[in-house]
């Protein structure tokens, strides 16, 4: 007589994801990646300014997962922040926090543009020429937003041609905060006169083989950001929600 067999259960397997469902989340989630960080560079979000998952998720026609994933990345880069118990908020750079960035942005820019010169000095030049022309022209336009964009190129321009790996990670690693600062700087039609200015005075020193005065018109630039934003009170945190909520973000991210 033959024993009986007892069989286990099989353990159930999970089911593998879709290569396709998993690419179309991906794709998702870095569309809305790139919506939150356009909006929050190019001063469309308020710093400081409370963000609700469920809003953003609705704007961006997505579920909570791409924005969550989202929120995290922009979290790790420095530009979202979030306070326990009450929810995620655009970042809000205290005065000591925007005065050793702009510090640190100094040092970065003064020594890429020293080596630039050094090493690949024409390609540069004519970089920046042509950049300098595009900001005339939106300058004589009144195209304020084209003159912001202008104006983060003049100065990657200086850190691309560095052709040194570190300084340009270096310099990736705070670029997107300093660009928010940026385009609420140049908001003020005086700061954004003078800094066309100082392009252009840049460019003729540097093409004049004038590397240290242009360097020293570089500081008092950038030294003026610095000024005007240690001045402004960024305010964040749970008080802060009351002040947008009507926030209508589907106007923010139509388009």
């Amino acid at each position: 007589m033959s024993a009986k067999v007892t069989r286990l259960p099989v353990p159930a397997q999970p089911v593998p994801e879709s290569p396709r469902s998993t690419a179309s989340d991906t794709k998702l989630t870095q569309m809305a990646y790139e919506k939150i960080l356009d909006a929050i560079v190019y001063g469309r979000l308020d710093l400081g300014e409370p963000l609700s998952e469920n809003d953003l998720a609705k704007a961006l026609n997505v579920s909570k997962a791409p924005i969550r994933q989202s929120l995290n990345e922009l979290r790790l880069k420095g530009l979202v922040v979030v306070i326990p118990q009450s929810g995620s908020y655009v970042f809000s750079p205290t005065r000591e926090e925007i005065e050793e960035l702009c510090d640190f942005r100094l040092l970065l820019e003064q020594r890429a543009l020293a080596v630039s010169m050094e090493h690949a000095g024409p390609a540069m030049l004519r970089s920046l020429k042509k950049t300098v022309d595009k900001m005339r022209d939106a300058y004589h336009a009144h195209d304020v937003f084209q003159s912001k964009l202008l104006d983060t190129e003049f100065h990657h321009t200086f850190i691309k041609h560095s052709q040194n790996r570190y300084l340009i990670q270096s310099y990736g690693n705070i670029g997107h905060s300093v660009g928010a600062l940026r385009y609420r700087f140049m908001d003020t039609a005086v700061y954004r006169n003078r800094a066309f200015d100082e392009h252009q005075r840049m460019l003729e020193l540097l093409t004049a083989g004038n590397v240290t005065k242009a360097c020293d018109i570089l500081d008092a630039h950038i030294s003026r950001t610095k000024h005007f934003h240690a001045q402004v009170n960024w305010s964040s945190g749970r008080s802060q929600r009351k002040d947008y909520k009507f926030r209508d973000y589907s106007a923010i991210f139509a388009g």
